[in-house]
């Protein structure tokens, strides 16, 4: 096993399908999970903004593996989720929830930005509408997961 650190923003750079296996449990993050969350985002932004960033903050392991059917010239490949679903699930409900926000306040391009971190750029072999997806959850979580990352709030509460 070859373990690197790696920045969120240039593991959500990439140009890839994160699959979560449907022997996962569902995403189960509540307050007492989120709250620390939250706080280790607030105290980036806040050490960012002061200009005084002390240290890269250690997000939690992510593991992944092979997606299975191997590099396909013109499809966006997939990678399988083995750990770190949670916080993967959790930081992209969290680039959705900014990016509305940022819309609310009238900031489009902060949509913009953040769409290149929770959405891919459709490539020619992709079939599948999940494709467009940085992350897949599983079966059971997908259709809210989706809803919420594509129309925001709106579209959740239209349903």
């Amino acid at each position: 096993m070859d373990a690197k650190d790696h920045a969120v923003i240039s593991v959500l750079s990439d140009q890839r399908r994160f699959m979560v296996p449907i022997f996962q449990r569902q995403y189960s993050w509540r307050e007492p999970r989120l709250l620390p969350f939250w706080e280790d985002v607030l105290a980036k932004a806040e050490e960012t903004l002061e200009g005084t960033p002390k240290f890269k903050h250690y997000m939690g392991a992510l593991i992944l593996a092979p997606g299975g059917q191997g590099y396909v010239v013109g499809v966006t490949p997939r990678v399988q989720v083995v750990d770190g679903q949670q916080r993967l699930t959790t930081f992209q409900l969290f680039l959705a929830a900014l990016r509305e926000v940022g819309d609310r306040l009238s900031f489009p391009q902060l949509g913009e930005t953040i769409g290149n971190y929770i959405f891919n750029r459709p490539m020619n072999g992709d079939t599948d509408e999940d494709a467009k997806f940085k992350l897949v959850p599983t079966p059971e979580d997908r259709t809210v997961f989706k809803d919420i990352i594509e129309g925001g709030w709106k579209k959740v509460r239209a349903t």
